[in-house]
């Protein structure tokens, strides 16, 4: 008779694509995986996977069992949730995606004092440069900035984000104060890194001042340093090196200190609002209910959420 661990394990060959990824993913040897794969098989009396010396490919009747498989699973996970969920205190594991520098400055934290509310929860919080395949690597969640392409997961916009134009005082007192973003582009600009390019052209939308007509402009901006890590730039920003735009969240403490200035006010860049994605599922756990609306909450009311002004 097959238990739900064969299921798992069949299913973390087809997904991972090879005998290594499903033993890593699994937490056993890759020897354990081979002699464990080959019982099944044989006492189903066929073959689940094609192994080839690159990879692990399922048969027909491999997709068969596999798909029948995710079924049961989901089935096994639905039906402990709600028992769970009987329970007046949430408890069991979340596994939550983050973005690295987001999570690390803003979610940590929130996620600190939500465990403190229920300590029976476990949070497995995983800080990432690119948003995982969250049913494949088993996460509950993401909490993500920019909303990605795919429709194949649950999405809800849980804060606005803009991102503002910043530059520190002394830079400003040697080069000047942009009073257009046209004027940004006489400026020593501080660029990201996308797709391994620098970004020469800011899209800037005007966000104030209240009742003034919505506007969008493309200016052209140059620099000699770039990077792909957003706290750096932030840091040659704080240096003095130039100006860099840079989420609200990111910079907010720093402008309220002084050590950087908020440049341009009436503009900010759009396209990186924090966002909840979660893969489809029959039952939503308690503990997952819980802590979404906690985020929210928090989230509510961080003090880079309202527009600067």
């Amino acid at each position: 008779m097959l238990e739900r661990a064969d299921l798992m394990l069949v299913l973390a060959v087809r997904e991972t694509g090879s005998l290594i990824g499903a033993a890593r993913r699994l937490g056993v040897s890759g020897a354990a995986i081979t002699k464990r794969l080959a019982q099944i098989e044989a006492q189903l009396a066929v073959r689940l996977f094609r192994r080839t010396t690159r990879s692990v490919v399922p048969t027909p009747e491999g997709d068969l069992y596999c798909e029948q498989a995710m079924q049961l699973v989901a089935g096994f996970e639905s039906l402990e949730a709600r028992i769970a969920d009987f329970s007046t205190t949430p408890v069991g594991l979340i596994k939550l995606a983050c973005n690295v520098g987001f999570g690390r400055q803003w979610m940590a934290p929130v996620i600190d004092a939500f465990s403190r509310l229920y300590p029976s929860v476990r949070i497995e919080l995983h800080l990432r440069n690119t948003l995982p395949d969250l049913q494949a690597e088993g996460f509950d969640a993401a909490v993500w900035l920019w909303r990605p392409l795919s429709t194949q997961w649950i999405i809800h916009t849980l804060a606005q984000n803009n991102r503002v134009i910043v530059a520190a005082p002394d830079y400003l007192q040697r080069a000047g104060m942009p009073q257009t973003p046209a004027d940004l582009s006489r400026h020593t600009c501080l660029l990201m890194l996308e797709r391994d390019m620098p970004s020469y052209v800011w899209r800037l939308n005007r966000v104030s001042p209240p009742g003034a007509e919505e506007s969008t402009i493309d200016v052209r901006v140059s620099g000699p340093l770039s990077s792909n890590n957003g706290e750096a730039l932030r840091d040659w920003a704080l240096s003095g090196a130039g100006i860099a735009l840079r989420p609200y969240w990111d910079v907010y403490a720093h402008i309220q200190s002084g050590s950087l200035t908020h440049v341009l006010r009436d503009y900010a860049k759009l396209d990186s609002d924090v966002q909840w994605i979660a893969p489809y599922r029959p039952h939503l756990p308690e503990r997952v209910r819980l802590l979404k609306e906690f985020i929210e909450g928090r989230l509510a009311d961080a003090p880079w959420l309202h527009q600067p002004g």
